[in-house]
This record gives C-alpha cells, structure tokens and sequence, in this order.
C-alpha cells in the first residue's frame, strides 16, 4: 500500500514538474515576443522620426524620367563668412502626380561653385549630415576652366545612383556649404558674390 501511495505521488509530481516547465516556457516566449515587438516599434519610428526630418524644408524638387540633363542655380542672399553652414535640401524622383519613368535610370547629381569664395561644399542623401555615419558624397573637387576662361569648382560623386522604375523612388539631398567665420575680417572677399549650380545628369539602364 505504502510503494502504491508513493508511486502515485511521484506520478503527481512528475504532472506538475512537466505543467510548471510549459508555463514557464510560455511566459518566456510571450515576454520575447513583447520585447521583439518594443524593439521593432522603436527601430520604426526612429527611421520614421529621420525620415520626416530629411524630408522637411525641401527647397527644391526634381523628376527624371529618361536621359536627361537638369540643373538649377542657387540664389543665397549674401554668403558671408558663419560658423554656422548654409544648408539647402531638394528631392529627385522618378514620378510625379501625372508622370511616371517607364525605364530603369542611374543618375549622378553634381555642383559646380565659381571660385569667387573660399566655400567648401559637402552631398549627403537620405540621411542627415549631423548623423551618426553619415556620408559626404562628395569625396574630392576638380577645378575647370570654360571657354571664357572662367574658373570654377565641380564636386561630383563617386558613383552613380539608380532608380527601378517598378518602384516610386525620391531621394532627398541635403547640400551643406561652409565659409567659416575666420573669413570675416578678410577684406579680399567684401562684395564677392558666388554662383552655386546643381546639376542632374541621368540616363536610361540598358
């Protein structure tokens, strides 16, 4: 009678061991799941939060559907020398409310200065230039001279950006131009003024 009493008992206990061990399994994977769910929330809005950002103050907007060349001049009232940098954001896309690109297209987006002011001039797309990583696509600057004997600054990318026409693509640049405040007692600049051009080349993917 006594080995039955404690077979049953074990019987019981091995029931209880198992039940508790479920739960126990159960409460872990929920509380995963809930952790998972916080995170992929956060990770969300944060992208939203720097997409809204990005996407704020746009001066300018631009479409490209096929090869083709635009461009747009830059009219600051008066650059003069700040510590704080002049910034200027424009958007391209491959549609419009009317218009769509029916081909896949690269582009290049470039500037060319005059080299009236000691600026400096620095590309980033889709992302924010005070951000963490962020990159300046512009690595380098050439100096060209026109037919008129002109002088002038090119900033240009080291790669070109594509655009599938399947999908509705706007990428959003944020230019930053610097002329530090040392240049403020430096009379050699009074009254220079600076032509700032953007220039969008792009073309059709074969």
């Amino acid at each position: 009678m006594c080995l039955m009493t404690n077979w049953i008992s074990k019987m019981q206990n091995i029931k209880f061991l198992e039940e508790k061990k479920r739960f126990l399994l159960f409460v872990f994977v929920l509380l995963f799941i809930l952790f998972l769910a916080f995170y992929l929330l956060r990770v969300a809005y944060a992208r939203y939060e720097v997409r809204a950002k990005i996407n704020a103050n746009i001066d300018k907007a631009l479409y490209i559907f096929e090869d083709d060349k635009l461009d747009f001049n830059l009219e600051p009232e008066g650059i003069i020398p700040s510590d704080e940098p002049y910034v200027y954001r424009f958007s391209v896309s491959n549609y419009n409310t009317s218009k769509h690109s029916d081909v896949d297209i690269s582009y290049q987006v470039k500037v060319r200065t005059t080299t009236n002011l000691p600026i400096t001039v620095s590309m980033y797309r889709n992302e924010l230039p005070d951000a963490a990583g962020a990159a300046n696509i512009f690595q380098s600057s050439v100096l060209e001279q026109d037919e008129d004997d002109a002088w002038y600054r090119l900033y240009s990318p080291s790669s070109e950006f594509e655009m599938n026409y399947e999908d509705d693509v706007t990428d959003i640049y944020t230019m930053v131009i610097s002329f530090p405040s040392s240049y403020a007692s430096d009379i050699t600049y009074a009254n220079y003024l600076e032509s700032i051009e953007v220039i969008l080349e792009s073309k059709q993917i074969i």
